[in-house]
């Protein structure tokens, strides 16, 4: 089930929503969670029955195993302890394994080897990945001792609560489960709630529909013609920005949605986006763009593998292996390990360059003078040259757009001849995407990421779970959500809602 779905907006979460107020005002908190925690279940079901029995045996197992961690803990037992986690890590890993990278791995075998594993590609399980980190999370921090006394029912939320459960973000079981104690929390939403809730949904709602969805029918075709061969300027320029683009308002659309839904329920989930394509360098792009990824891989892989405790040229090479493990977790591709790569090397490259600023006043005064928008412009453009081979289904297909890049001729002469100002055709390009249109979408989508801020500053959301909300949602913000709101609503009547791309993550 999709949040961009009728089924899910008509059906689902009224339902939802309407049962389990019931269930707090009948029977309290505990028969309130159990419920939710059926309707999670509900919802990861319907996309694909067959996987939900596996996604309960492995949260089961995962609880089981990290009260064994606990337990040996508790009993002074650490090398006990250990053994319990690298039992879960081992089972966990596997799973994953064999249903994202076994086939890829099968495959390099018989490329580079000869060696024919009969292995067929397996579908993936929905949330695979971000279910998986955040039960790796749980069990070593449970060994860590980090972990206080709770119960299954909390664990069952923690894990399966559905607002994160498929794309995330990346959920910490501290904040979280505190928020399921009574005393602190009832889980009954405030009047600030609501409005910051809704508006947060429509928000969501409206990027994903009415912007991503659109902008896609414009990077598409690009990456088609790329894999079958070379492409002009400005198709290639297209694809690249549009895709950019494309992937920024799908993110931007399921967080604003996961943030509302979770204030729906009276949960505060953390803030997974924040204006990426503001940032001034490759490291602030990372403080801003999935962001609990990059504290998951900073935890729990880059400050294991030693973070900057052992020189420079450790740091260096932590940092990389960091990347390209982050890029694989994205897919099981080499596309995918080159865009973490690529993405680790420019890394390296800002921070060896903000090391020699600070080791000299001259060049530190001279990065000081450059004004932010060039900052910014080129981070987004090299952010954007990333993005083409974790979009590409090729390497070759990746080399082909890149390669039409350099015809500026051909880009400046689609500029030129390109329609700028807002048409009926260009509104109904909503519904019927018009080639001729494609830049007015990408200045469009440019000036939003630009202009406007993202949407959870804009309603004034606090992520902190000990902060009441400030509610700042007044009539202008109603009246925005509403019309965003019937704007994605009637294009759902008129297409069919599409998947969020990090669902195949």
């Amino acid at each position: 089930m999709l949040f961009n779905s009728l089924e899910f907006i008509l059906l689902f979460l009224p339902l939802t929503l309407l049962l389990w107020r019931l269930a707090l005002g009948w029977g309290g908190l505990r028969p309130a969670l159990a419920l939710l925690v059926a309707g999670s279940l509900l919802f990861y079901g319907w996309w694909n029955p067959a996987y939900l029995p596996g996604l309960v045996a492995s949260i089961l197992l995962n609880f089981w195993i990290g009260r064994q961690i606990l337990n040996a803990l508790a009993a002074g037992r650490k090398p006990l302890a250990t053994r319990w986690l690298q039992l879960g890590l081992v089972f966990d890993l596997a799973v994953l394994g064999v249903f994202k990278y076994a086939y890829f791995i099968a495959d390099n075998l018989a490329v580079l080897g000869g060696w024919h594993v009969p292995f067929a590609p397996l579908l993936l399980p929905l949330g695979i990945s971000f279910i998986t980190f955040q039960q790796l999370a749980y069990l070593i921090d449970c060994r860590r001792g980090q972990v206080r006394d709770h119960g299954l029912l909390d664990y069952l939320v923690f894990i399966s609560f559905f607002p994160q459960l498929i794309a995330g973000p990346i959920v910490h079981h501290r904040p979280l489960i505190a928020q399921l104690d009574t005393a602190r929390n009832p889980l009954l939403p405030t009047r600030d709630h609501w409005p910051l809730a809704v508006t947060l949904f429509a928000l969501g709602l409206f990027k994903k529909v009415a912007l991503a969805d659109t902008l896609a029918r414009y990077a598409t075709p690009a990456f088609e013609a790329a894999a079958l061969g070379p492409v002009s300027g400005d198709l290639a320029w297209q694809g690249m920005l549009a895709y950019s683009l494309q992937l920024y308002f799908d993110f931007s659309g399921y967080s604003d949605m996961a943030l509302g839904l979770g204030l729906l329920f009276g949960l505060k989930l953390p803030v997974n986006f924040d204006s990426p394509y503001r940032a001034r360098s490759i490291i602030d792009f990372w403080r801003r763009w999935n962001i609990t990824l990059s504290h998951f891989l900073r935890d729990y892989v880059y400050i294991p593998l030693g973070g900057n405790r052992l020189g420079a040229g450790r740091r260096r090479l932590n940092l990389l292996a960091t990347m390209l493990l982050g890029g694989l977790w994205h897919g099981a591709g080499w596309t995918f390990v080159l865009w973490g790569g690529l993405h680790g090397g420019l890394l390296l490259i800002n921070h060896a360059w903000r090391d020699r600023c600070a080791r000299s006043q001259r060049l530190g005064t001279l990065a000081a003078r450059v004004p932010t928008p060039v900052w910014i412009g080129l981070t987004f453009l090299l952010t954007a040259l990333a993005w083409v081979p974790f979009r590409a289904p090729s390497f070759a297909a990746a080399l082909n757009l890149y390669a039409g890049l350099p015809d500026l001729g051909a880009l400046f002469a689609a500029l030129g001849t390109a329609p700028w100002w807002p048409t009926p055709a260009f509104w109904q390009g909503w519904l019927d995407a018009d080639p001729a249109l494609a830049w007015a979408w990408i200045a469009l989508g440019l000036m939003i990421v630009w202009g406007l801020p993202t949407g959870w500053r804009w309603v004034g959301y606090d992520p902190e779970p000990n902060r009441p909300l400030k509610r700042r949602s007044g009539v202008f913000q109603g009246i925005i959500a509403g019309l965003l709101l019937w704007i994605a609503l009637k294009t759902l009547l008129t297409a069919p809602a599409s998947e969020f791309l990090y669902f195949n993550f």
